[in-house]
């Protein structure tokens, strides 16, 4: 699986996790089933008496709808920005510390 296939299929889980409630019920179980449970087409195919065809346009159709979701709401972007904005204060906070440590020690020795 390339790295491309698999920050796609993280996306997906990521929408899936934000927007799967306000999918219909058979979206969510079918999404479901390929997200988490990793079951190929074929399998939920065969699982709901239905064609590959079939469950490939209904993931299709869910994760696009998803998407618009993403479009118009921007939760999953606002959490990257928040998390990237939590990652710059941790390393603030640990830079500040490290100074303060050496501060403490230069008072220490005079």
């Amino acid at each position: 699986m390339s790295l491309r296939s698999l920050e796609s299929r993280q996306r997906q889980v990521e929408l899936f996790e934000r927007y799967g409630p306000l999918l219909t019920e058979r979206q969510r179980e079918v999404l479901g089933l390929h997200l988490r449970d990793d079951w190929s087409l074929s399998e939920i195919a065969r699982a709901r008496d239905t064609s590959r065809a079939a469950v490939h346009d209904l993931i299709r159709r869910a994760i696009q709808t998803m998407e618009e979701y993403e479009a118009r709401l921007g939760l999953l972007a606002a959490e990257r920005r928040q998390r990237g904005l939590r990652q710059a204060l941790i390393r603030d906070l640990v830079d500040i510390r490290r100074r303060l440590s050496r501060l403490e020690q230069e008072v220490a020795r005079t």
